[in-house]
């Protein structure tokens, strides 16, 4: 329902009004002279060259006057005949394509429109990908448009909405049979001179028919529900209840509305002016007010964007203020724990040297000959007349410089002697006389090389991986 506040609060006023083709009624909490809180006055007809409306803006400055504002805002529910609406099947369009194809072409879709028209559209049920757009669309001259919100302004209010009575009519519906908000139902406003029949689907405006005043129509109307429907009844007390007993005959139940807003109920442009304002049907706008709300849908738009580059800002901040707070925390520990992995690592290094000099030492040791047993091999393998002078040993070669009466007999035994390999003779032989007076014997050089040992040293730290162990 509309409400309306003190202007010294400095809250927005709203007041609802419903304009037909012959009064004005008007619904503000503030209008204590009536019981039901509205105000009516008469209208003439609305112009026809779309000037001011004098009586409307007589009216809207006694109303002014009577609730005390200087400046003021208004939702408007326009009664038929004043507006059109319609149930309309569109290609697959955009909301602000389908507001410039009905403004463009309104009289391809509506009726009555042989002037131009401000239209509004509301896309009734959901969408569907690459399916037709149904929508309920309303249109009304441009020309009275344009009177009305002139009036207004002249009279000191400013014009928030205008909308066609059947989407105040739906508000009304849901809040008088609130389970109308959760289903499909339909809502019978009776007039003296028609019944409009509305389409609610899940508390919108989904669709509008007319039928004739009174039960004339009432086997059309049971025809297109069915008796199971879920109706309610509204409107003119004499004919709703005519058109409720011929449809009760017919098996159709239709609900009147109870409890406080029963008396509402019985004013169908009451009805328009308290619940106008809402966004259960089309609201009529011309090429400015889509303007406007273009305008303030993008300001919306850089606000929400400037808002979440800040807030990206802000949190990319406290990202980096938080890295940099665990760098300092890790440089500390670090800072902390340096002296300790110092020694350690002056400790390690110092262990890993000494393998690797055990490790070269172990491979030494495994390689050279063991000239002792060498010597020992030699001594054993030489003749029992030979004499040696002189050993020399280079890596793994040795040289046996010596005398024996045959030095033929020492080469021999040499190459049968264990331990020694490529053995040649170093020097060309010769006899020497030997000092006094014993007879010559020969001098021989000969080389040959030691064989490698077959055993190993293994040389391995326990507890250090990081040097290789020598295979076995």
């Amino acid at each position: 329902m509309v409400s309306a506040r003190a202007e010294g609060s400095g809250k927005r006023i709203r007041t609802g009004v419903a304009i037909t083709a012959g009064e004005l009624c008007a619904a503000d909490i503030r209008l204590r002279d009536s019981a039901d809180r509205s105000w009516r006055a008469p209208l003439d007809a609305p112009p026809q060259d779309g000037g001011d409306w004098p009586s409307l803006t007589a009216a809207l400055t006694d109303l002014a006057r009577r609730l005390g504002v200087a400046h003021g805002t208004l939702v408007v529910s326009l009664l038929p005949p004043l507006t059109e609406v319609r149930r309309l099947e569109l290609p697959p369009l955009r909301d602000d394509e389908i507001q410039r194809v009905l403004s463009r072409q309104a009289s391809r879709y509506f009726v009555a429109a042989k002037t131009p028209q401000i239209v509004g559209a509301k896309v009734a049920g959901r969408r569907a990908r690459n399916a037709p757009v149904s929508v309920v669309a309303a249109a009304a001259p441009a020309r009275l448009i344009t009177a009305i919100r002139g009036s207004a302004a002249l009279a000191g209010w400013t014009i928030e909405t205008i909308e066609p009575a059947e989407g105040a009519w739906t508000a009304a519906a849901v809040s008088l049979w609130p389970s109308f908000a959760r289903q499909t139902a339909h809502v019978l406003v009776a007039h003296d001179d028609r019944t409009d029949l509305l389409h609610v689907d899940e508390g919108r405006l989904a669709g509008v028919r007319r039928f004739r005043g009174g039960a004339a129509d009432a086997p059309m109307i049971v025809d297109s529900l069915g008796p199971a429907a879920r109706v309610g009844i509204l409107g003119s007390v004499g004919s709703r209840k005519e058109l409720a007993a011929a449809l009760g005959a017919l098996g159709l139940s239709a609900v009147p509305p109870t409890g406080d807003s029963a008396a509402a109920g019985d004013r169908p442009d009451l009805l328009a002016a308290r619940f106008s304002g809402g966004d259960t049907g089309p609201v009529l706008r011309g090429e400015e007010a889509i303007r406007a709300e273009a305008a303030r849908t993008r300001r919306a738009a850089w606000s929400v964007a400037g808002a979440a580059a800040a807030l990206f800002i802000a949190s990319a901040l406290i990202e980096l203020w938080g890295v940099h707070r665990e760098l300092d925390r890790v440089r500390a520990e670090r800072a902390r724990i340096r002296p300790e992995i110092s020694s350690t690592m002056v400790g390690r290094t110092t262990v890993d040297a000494a393998y690797r000099h055990l490790a070269t030492l172990g491979t030494i040791e495994r390689t050279s000959p063991r000239w002792s047993a060498v010597i020992a091999s030699l001594t054993d393998a030489l003749p029992d007349d030979a004499h040696l002078l002189a050993l020399r040993t280079r890596d793994d070669s040795v040289v046996v410089d010596g005398v024996a009466d045959h030095a033929a007999r020492v080469f021999d035994a040499l190459e049968k002697a264990d331990g020694l390999t490529g053995v040649r003779a170093a020097a060309a032989g010769r006899r020497e006389i030997q000092e006094g007076g014993a007879d010559a014997l020969e001098h021989f050089v000969i080389a040959a090389r030691v064989v490698p040992r077959t055993r190993s040293v293994v040389v391995a730290p326990a507890a250090n991986t990081s040097t290789p162990r020598p295979a076995p």
